[in-house]
């Protein structure tokens, strides 16, 4: 299924950008820190979406700047608008596909990317034009999926429809989110584009995904994907996935919220 990241799905990550940050707002400072982001670097944000980590980063590099580019413009113009609440002056958004846009050679000190690489139609150009724009010696850190099995916290829902409807997902290659999930493709991948010290470490733990089940079947089931995947199905067997999905969440409930195990690669290399 094609993303149309300027129109619905775009929009829907706009609505749920509270929801999406709250949830991976552990990975922010480890992205980060991976990343030595400090004082004075220019930052480039690969797939910004609303801007969590740009903002972040242009509050650690102080009299540097980060640069966010996306591809869908309602994220940018949302980045945007939480960037100007802020105060936030040295920061900038541009709609701007990172596999192919012309930055200025040798002009970032660190490039960084939470969960943004994965959708790229083109890794090997993607990471080549990313090369480019650093600096000798500069830094890149992104953060990518392991494997759906041990995602839950994306793929518990998923695997509810799969079971049920047997054709809804395409056989092959992993899709995106989890296009990255091997470690050795990612190296031979970023070994192709130039980069050099290449580190990966595994980043595991628990994900509070809602308060409830409620809350976490109204995500999945208002996400552009889940619409099509289900739009055309018999009603009583998307309602019996649907509690099925939910006495699967229920499992998990605990006193603040469901938590589902999610895990995660931090990738870092060197141009």
């Amino acid at each position: 299924m094609e993303l149309d990241w300027d129109g619905a799905q775009g929009r829907f990550w706009v609505d749920q950008q509270e929801h999406q940050d709250a949830v991976l707002a552990g990975f922010v400072p480890l992205l980060l820190e991976a990343g030595g982001v400090g004082e004075g670097d220019a930052v480039l944000d690969v797939g910004c979406g609303c801007g969590a980590t740009s903002r972040a980063a242009a509050h650690a590099v102080g009299d540097g700047h980060v640069l966010g580019v996306d591809i869908s413009g309602p994220m940018l113009t949302h980045a945007r608008s939480l960037a100007a609440a802020e105060g936030l002056r040295n920061i900038e958004f541009v709609d701007a596909d990172a596999q192919t846009h012309a930055f200025a050679p040798g002009s970032f000190d660190v490039a960084i990317s939470r969960f943004g690489v994965m959708f790229f139609a083109d890794p090997p150009a993607a990471f080549a034009n990313i090369a480019a724009a650093l600096r000798p010696g500069g830094r890149l850190a992104f953060l990518c999926w392991q494997p759906a099995k041990l995602n839950p916290h994306i793929s518990l829902p998923m695997r509810a429809v799969v079971t049920a409807f047997p054709d809804a997902m395409p056989k092959g290659a992993p899709q995106p989110p989890f296009s990255m999930a091997d470690p050795d493709e990612v190296t031979a991948l970023l070994t192709g584009a130039g980069f050099g010290d290449i580190k990966r470490t595994p980043v595991e733990g628990l994900l509070r995904v809602g308060a409830d089940a409620d809350e976490v079947l109204a995500h999945f089931l208002t996400q552009p994907m889940a619409k099509a995947l289900l739009s055309h199905r018999d009603p009583a067997q998307v309602d019996a996935v649907v509690e099925e999905i939910r006495a699967q969440l229920n499992r998990h409930q605990r006193g603040d919220g469901i938590h589902l195990g999610s895990a995660a690669w931090s990738v870092t290399a060197r141009r």
